[in-house]
């Protein structure tokens, strides 16, 4: 990632272009809503192809004469597949620096009706644009991952416009605050925040304040971090007591409702749960730690989290079914290429390296990639390196997805840590162990780090028990052992004893986040990320944690 710019742009007013679907397209039948919006989960290998390759040939007929364009197809225009990716070279953001911002629409095939961004290296920020057509695929997709969420089968659409939905979203022009926006005015859907209240809001108070709102309200569907969501349900118990109802805390309808789950609660003999006040159509989840926390969100909320794979360059991607196992991807989004593992790696190692690439008829089960993506509909990214690894799943045979091949989100390939060349441990890998550990903690971050010259993996972890700091190393290092056999032989083969855990003290990632927000940092360095802290980063986590 490459710093752009260290100061978000205004907030743009949502674009008016945009086609918004009828109610009538509902009512007149459920059918032509699910093949539109999720009728590709069925397609065969050979329809995902085909759509793939007219889409793409699209772009290029679009982008070819653009200044941006020229520039990544070399002045090449070619007409099949097969030589655009003979003719066109990968792609990082840094090729795109001299065109992309707020102020370069110039460079551009079409002009961006919004441009989102993500945060980048140094704390800067990456600018993508949106055009009309991509914009409203993006809000599709979303509709897409909402009636999935909801539906126990087939056909089966339980989802409406003027359903309302509880976000924990980020503020414009990050792309979830864009999709808030987007999904009231394409589809009628209501916020049990309004947008234009809630990104006025800091991101704490957002969450807080929604779940406040809520309480007395039908909420359809709720869409949030999955950490969130298990925080909330840990501490609901404990927050509803705080806030026993009363008719002055609480509306008439909210006390009602407090009172039926109250009455819930101790008819079951235990304590109250979010389900109990929200029993909504559908859990849509975001966030690499989703399938570990996924038996608790399903215990709290009544529902499994269904899982989305999504990136601001290339909007919604992939999604599960109504299954809730496996994502698989959507064809409309972006056209798709995969670098095996072994020649992203070696590429990573020598830039002068140029990996291959297969197709999704060409990845094997069982295999990580690394995601490559050429958007459509006249946007900016051209066989673009996202930087995601993903692994393809074991082909179940039968049901939604058998077709397109199942995949899991693996992690950032920029987050990995490599241990003298033994082991490349990913942020799913720490999760594991972690989880398998059975502590009780809320927050981590892991970074290598040298002692003497010699490289060790440090994990910085706030626990919600009291644990002797050998025990946990112990104990987390065994996890790492089992479900990481490279790991293991770091010890088995070579004698070399890697792991270093530091406690941290209770509230030390709270008192983190509270210290960077009133330095007015932006919502991306709030917390350390889970792997690779800088040294900054874990200078203030520790005196937060002290």
């Amino acid at each position: 990632m490459v710093d752009v710019s260290s100061a978000p742009a205004p907030a743009q007013p949502y674009p008016s272009t945009l086609t918004t679907r009828a109610d009538h397209e509902w009512d007149s039948d459920p059918r032509l809503v699910w093949s539109r919006y999720c009728g590709f989960v069925d397609l065969s290998m050979q329809d995902f192809l085909d759509i793939q390759e007219e889409l793409l040939l699209e772009q290029i007929d679009l982008v070819h004469s653009s200044r941006l364009g020229r520039h990544l197809l070399r002045g090449n225009n070619p007409r099949t597949v097969d030589e655009f990716r003979a003719m066109v070279p990968l792609t990082k953001y840094g090729d795109y620096l001299p065109f992309l911002g707020p102020d370069k629409d110039g460079a551009l095939a079409e002009v961006p009706v919004v441009w989102a961004h993500t945060t980048g290296a140094q704390a800067g920020f990456k600018w993508i644009p949106y055009t009309r057509r991509g914009l409203e695929r993006l809000l599709d997709n979303m509709m897409g991952c909402f009636i999935l969420a909801a539906a126990s089968d087939r056909g089966d659409v339980q989802v409406w416009p003027g359903d309302t939905i509880l976000y924990n979203a980020p503020e414009r022009p990050y792309l979830s605050g864009l999709v808030t926006f987007g999904m009231r005015e394409r589809f009628g859907f209501r916020g049990v925040l309004e947008p234009e209240e809630s990104e006025r809001m800091e991101f704490k108070e957002r969450i807080r304040k929604g779940f406040t709102e809520a309480l007395g309200r039908r909420v359809d569907v709720i869409i949030s971090m999955t950490s969130v969501l298990v925080k909330v349900g840990e501490g609901f118990a404990e927050e509803s007591r705080k806030t026993r109802p009363s008719r002055k805390a609480l509306k008439p309808r909210a006390l009602l409702q407090m009172g039926k789950a109250y009455m819930m609660s101790k008819l079951l003999r235990r304590q109250i749960m979010p389900r109990d006040l929200w029993p909504a159509k559908a859990i849509i989840g975001w966030g690499i730690d989703t399938p570990f926390f996924r038996d608790r969100v399903h215990e709290y909320w009544g529902k499994p989290p269904f899982e989305i794979y999504a990136c601001t360059e290339g909007g919604i991607m992939g999604m599960q079914t109504w299954k809730k196992n496996g994502l698989v991807f959507n064809p409309y989004s972006d056209f798709l290429e995969f670098i095996p593992m072994d020649e992203s790696l070696r590429s990573r190692e020598d830039d002068r390296y140029k990996p291959r690439t297969v197709l999704l008829n060409e990845v094997e089960a069982g295999k990580s990639y690394e995601v490559v993506i050429t958007n459509f509909y006249g946007m900016a990214f051209i066989r673009y390196r996202v930087g995601h690894f993903v692994q393809f799943l074991p082909n179940n045979g039968s049901g939604p997805g058998a077709q397109l091949k199942q995949f899991t989100f693996l992690g950032r390939a920029d987050d990995r840590i490599d241990l003298a060349g033994f082991t490349r441990l990913d942020e799913k890998t720490i999760w594991e162990a972690l989880n398998a550990s059975g502590l009780r903690f809320e927050e981590w971050t892991v970074r290598k780090e040298f002692e003497t010259g010699v490289p060790v993996l440090h994990i910085y972890l706030e626990l919600r028990e009291q644990r002797p700091p050998e025990a946990v190393q112990a104990l987390v290092d065994q996890k790492l052992k089992e479900v990481d056999p490279f790991y293991a032989d770091l010890q088995g083969m070579l004698g070399i004893h890697p792991l270093r855990v530091t406690l941290l003290s209770p509230g030390a990632f709270d008192r983190f986040y509270d210290a960077r927000r009133q330095a007015g940092e932006e919502l991306g360095r709030l917390r350390p990320p889970h792997m690779n802290s800088t040294d900054e980063d874990i200078a203030d986590l520790l005196k937060a944690g002290g």
